[in-house]
């Protein structure tokens, strides 16, 4: 994760900015696509926090302050439980291309020690991720270690319904999720993978 800290009004925005380290990115602290990126000065976070306060019509919101991170390829993984057929991790790009290209790969629960390279190897972005005309090659070991995590704590916390992370930034030194939302819910053990069946069709 990014490393990120709450603030409830400007002079901690500002100080949690510079205990950070600038370029920060501010986010509304409740649920919703308000945020500011890029700003590199005290009075940017200023603007930053009076803007998210009018958008929210808060007088001293909550807000993150988190550490911008370094280029590279946005990715988004996700994982989502079905009562009935199971938990399935989803790996895709990430920003503008998720819904535009739905470049996606996902695999049941439980994963195997294989799955992970699979996964980025079946998106046909995968050159991104390779170093495509020049561009760096990203960390994919460090990429196969997330799917992997999220897959074993799915499988170990069932009540996990929904995790998603999104954008994940992937670069040559590792992969940084700036985004992680998580739903619970009261849910059964994962079905045996060897029973699995689909409803039949009416």
């Amino acid at each position: 994760m990014a490393e990120t800290a709450l603030a409830s009004d400007i002079g901690e925005s500002v100080e949690a900015a510079g205990r950070l380290g600038y370029p920060v990115a501010m986010k509304a602290a409740a649920p919703g696509p308000i945020h500011k990126n890029d700003l590199g000065d005290p009075e940017a976070v200023r603007r930053a926090y009076i803007d998210i306060s009018a958008a929210l019509g808060v007088n001293t919101p909550d807000v993150l302050v988190q550490r911008m991170a370094a280029a590279g390829v946005e990715l988004t993984a996700k994982v989502t439980h079905d009562q009935r057929f199971g938990s399935v991790v989803t790996l895709g790009l990430g920003g503008v291309y998720t819904d535009l290209l739905g470049d996606r790969s996902s695999r049941l629960l439980p994963l195997t020690t294989l799955d992970p390279g699979r996964m980025w190897r079946s998106l046909k972005a995968a050159a991104l991720l390779t170093g495509y005309r020049g561009s760096a090659a990203i960390d994919t070991d460090a990429l196969e270690d997330l799917l992997s995590r999220i897959g074993r704590l799915a499988e170990d916390l069932p009540e996990v319904a929904e995790l998603h992370l999104e954008p994940i930034i992937a670069g040559a030194d590792g992969v940084t999720a700036l985004d992680v939302q998580v739903r619970l819910s009261t849910v059964e053990d994962e079905p045996d993978p060897y029973v699995r069946s689909l409803r039949a069709v009416p």
